[in-house]
């Protein structure tokens, strides 16, 4: 059977008079060159691609466009009718798209039944139309792309895992790079993303409005001198001065900022803590580029950039609480440590202000990600935690690190193009995990997003100077960028939770909370499991913590558990299907608390710091074994004790905080010390009295530590009145040294008549109050002393100290500020 491409053509040409007699008829208009009929079809002509010249052919049908695949024909001559193909391109067009053509001559059938022909042909288009913009709209729905929706391939290794290759992409995502770089503009770090209906673009799709424009300049504008009369009033500047100005401006010291700096070991070891612990989840910097400038830093020869003195600035103040300097110094309810942390983030706050929104580098990007880190750690503004994540994702999103860096720009090396997919995974970390702790939408759950996950590579595999990045290592092995890597996999389930939990109540149905959980749990038995028992090789100049990258992984999952089987706790009671919500709730949070207690106990206390678990899985514990009945023997009941020891270890990573960092929150901790005395009550093993007091008594003791750090010490001195002895010092070891258990004291009970010639018995035990509760019948205490009790005693004023106990303990509103 002969090729209707070549029939085509030697039918084009047969009906066709030579060139010379064309030339000798009619109007004996001079002889044109003739002109060769295009074989290939138009789109792809369009596209630069071959065609295999098939109607449609395979490139139209793979892109899903073929309606538009049409071939050119000699002037004169009508366009090839679709519905009259010739029977070989018919019969290789049936064969693609499955349509049987059986028995006898095809174009005898073709020729009685046209009508159907040409409608289970249309109908066929349009199925293999709809098959190829399916994974597209499921991509705008999740916010991510149809690679991210791809299994993992394990024969074809890490690269194959979420589409990295090029080779494995779709043909409409080959093409994607030509047509969207018309979306960017600029260069570098310093490029802006337009959608497809801003001005700018319209004013491209204008035909002839830019020569239009030239013309008009040449012919009117430059007589008139107008040229010159612009370019005196300023109106065109310099460019490349303007450029070497800010590059000068760029590369001066900031002094301001160089007066927070503290002694050069002081920075050392705060900025190892930054790197040696933060960096191995959040990769913001490139740790051997870093390292390289830093050294330069403290060259007296060398002029300190303000950028980079902002960034090590902010790195501070990220880590100065988790220095294992102790015990603390304390202001009130505020360590030294937070007040210095809080004031670096202050100055590089009001640095990163004064700065260009326009001409910006990847430094910029990085100040802002771990000024925000810093606020995180450091709990300062905490309700604009969703705002802030929110700002630094459409920051990112006007400049288009959301797209794939080779898609939106040219001119990146591949060491910018790596970083810029660091930071985004980074950004979209921050956003995910406000969303969820906020209870608000994200912006990313609606976001078109085609960029690469970050490479499981090591920051000692490329710098600067590379020209071209190694191959991403299996997620097998542990790297810096492992967990950046590996988070990528779940993004898109992730996204999916988030638009769950956050849309309508009625939408939440059972099944749809059973399918969600099985996905979570799939996602977490696909993580791999590293070597977590030790450090690894320090390869980065830093001991590698897979453990850390573990519980993240692991965390960030689970979490998403709770509030999802959270509403139908309470429904247990009248249902019995709904015990599985019970079970995997209690699970996910005892799973937490142990991954938790696990970096705890190896002195890794990033994740303490950065969420605010402790709190959030006390009163998960507490809440659902306070929904079992007393004398049940399910396992949540069997288990109680094992609950108690869970909001134990809570309470010992919480106590770790606020002894480094302060207790500027107390009404968390507050609530967490509430929790656990009213679990201890509900399971009959205090009475309430007693855990009343147990609770009291665990807060007060805690911040009676904070009183003995004060600097200067806010303790009043005793005012001895007369007949009053003072009450003995205490040292600072004393207080510290005080048992957390509520210590009765001993009280005389009912005194006997001295008619019945008994003598005064010994002191009776009062199950549960405090030792810090005045005794009024001890006869050491005045009786001026006696009606002071609790606060009243000037050794035991917490209210100096900024504590409001009655809106901490006494009232509803637990929205309580410091003052």
């Amino acid at each position: 059977m002969s090729d209707p491409s070549v029939r085509s053509r030697s039918e084009s040409t047969e009906g066709t008079p030579p060139l010379h007699e064309a030339g000798e008829q009619g109007d004996h208009r001079p002889p044109r060159k003739r002109q060769r009929v295009r074989l290939s079809c138009l789109e792809c002509r369009r596209r630069k691609l071959s065609c295999d010249r098939e109607f449609p052919c395979s490139r139209c049908l793979q892109s899903g466009t073929p309606e538009r695949c049409e071939f050119e024909t000699r002037p004169g001559l009508a366009p090839p009718n679709k519905l009259g193909l010739s029977q070989a391109a018919l019969a290789g067009f049936d064969s693609r798209l499955s349509l049987p053509i059986t028995g006898g001559d095809s174009s005898q059938y073709y020729r009685k039944d046209s009508r159907d022909a040409d409608r289970i042909r249309r109908l066929e288009l349009e199925v293999a139309h709809l098959k190829s913009i399916i994974p597209k709209q499921a991509s705008l729905d999740d916010g991510s792309t149809a690679i991210d929706r791809t299994p993992p391939d394990p024969k074809n290794g890490a690269d194959a895992d979420f589409g990295q290759s090029p080779a494995d992409l779709p043909y409409q995502d080959l093409c994607l790079e030509k047509s969207e770089m018309r979306f960017v503009r600029g260069k570098e770090w310093k490029s802006r993303y337009l959608g497809p209906h801003s001005a700018y673009l319209a004013f491209q799709e204008l035909t002839g409005l830019s020569p239009f424009m030239k013309e008009t300049s040449a012919e009117w504008l430059r007589p008139l001198h107008v040229h010159h009369s612009i370019s005196q009033s300023n109106h065109y500047k310099d460019r490349q001065r303007d450029a070497q100005v800010r590059e000068k401006k760029f590369l001066e010291p900031d002094l301001a900022l160089e007066r927070h700096l503290p002694s050069k070991q002081e920075t050392d070891s705060l900025v190892s803590i930054y790197l040696d612990q933060f960096e191995q989840i959040h990769r913001i910097v490139h740790i051997p580029s870093f390292r390289r400038d830093y050294a330069g830093f403290w060259d007296p020869t060398k002029p300190r950039s303000a950028a980079f003195t902002a960034l090590v600035l902010a790195m501070m103040g990220v880590s100065s609480c988790l220095d294992e300097h102790l015990p603390q110094r304390f202001e009130r309810l505020v360590s030294s440590s937070h007040m210095r942390a809080v004031k670096w983030i202050e100055a590089v706050s009001e640095w990163q202000d004064r700065q260009s929104q326009k001409h910006r580098r990847m430094i910029h990007y990085q100040i802002a990600l771990v000024l925000y880190l810093g606020k995180r750690v450091n709990t300062v503004k905490k309700k604009r935690y969703w705002k802030g994540a929110g700002a630094l994702s459409q920051d990112a999103v006007s400049v288009g690190l959301h797209r794939e860096p080779g898609h939106v720009t040219r001119g990146l090396s591949p060491f910018d193009q790596e970083m810029r997919r660091r930071i985004w995974a980074t950004i979209q970390s921050f956003d995910l995990q406000a969303s969820f702790d906020h209870g608000l939408p994200t912006l990313m759950s609606s976001l078109y997003s085609d960029i690469y996950p970050p490479r499981n590579i090591d920051d000692s595999e490329f710098d600067e100077d590379s020209e071209e990045l190694p191959p991403s290592k299996p997620p097998g092995e542990y790297t810096f960028s492992s967990y950046q890597h590996l988070s990528r996999r779940c993004l898109a389930l992730r996204l999916e939770l988030s638009r769950f939990l956050t849309g309508p109540n009625e939408h939440m149905d059972y099944d749809s909370v059973i399918r969600l959980t099985n996905e979570i749990t799939q996602e977490i038995d696909m993580l791999p499991s590293w070597d977590v028992s030790g450090s690894d090789s320090a390869r980065e100049g830093v001991p590698k913590k897979p453990l850390l990258a573990y519980t993240l992984l692991h965390i960030q999952l689970r979490q998403y558990i709770i509030p999802l089987h959270q509403p139908f706790l309470k429904l247990r009671k009248n249902n019995s299907k709904y015990l599985y919500s019970e079970i995997v709730y209690y699970n996910a949070a005892r799973d937490m608390v142990l991954l938790d207690d696990k970096l705890a106990e190896l002195g890794i206390r990033t994740l303490n710091f950065m969420r605010e678990d402790n709190l959030t899985l006390a009163i998960n514990l507490c809440s659902v074994t306070m929904l079992q009945p007393r004398g049940s023997t399910n396992m949540i009941m069997i288990n109680s004790q094992h609950t108690l020891e869970l909001m134990e270890k809570c309470l010992a990573m919480k106590e770790d905080r606020i002894l480094r960092c302060g207790n500027n929150e107390p009404w968390s901790y507050s609530i967490m010390c509430a929790a656990l005395g009213l679990l201890q009550a509900h399971l009959g093993i205090k009475t309430p009295e007693k855990a009343k007091a147990a609770s009291a008594d665990r807060f007060v003791n805690l911040n009676y530590k904070l009183l003995a750090g004060q600097e200067p010490p806010v303790l009043s001195e005793s005012v001895n009145e007369p007949g009053v002895p003072a009450p003995p010092p205490q040292s600072s070891a004393e207080v510290l040294d005080r048992s957390k258990s509520a210590t009765p004291f001993q009280f005389l009970g009912q005194i006997p008549p001295p008619s019945s010639g008994g003598s005064v018995p010994a002191a009776v035990e009062v199950p549960g109050t405090p030792w810090w509760f005045p005794n009024p019948f001890d006869p050491s205490v005045a009786p001026q002393m006696q009606p002071n009790l609790i606060f009243n005693n000037p050794d035991f004023n917490l209210e100096a100290m900024g504590l409001n106990f009655d809106a901490l303990w006494g009232g509803n509103d637990w929205e309580w500020e410091q003052a």
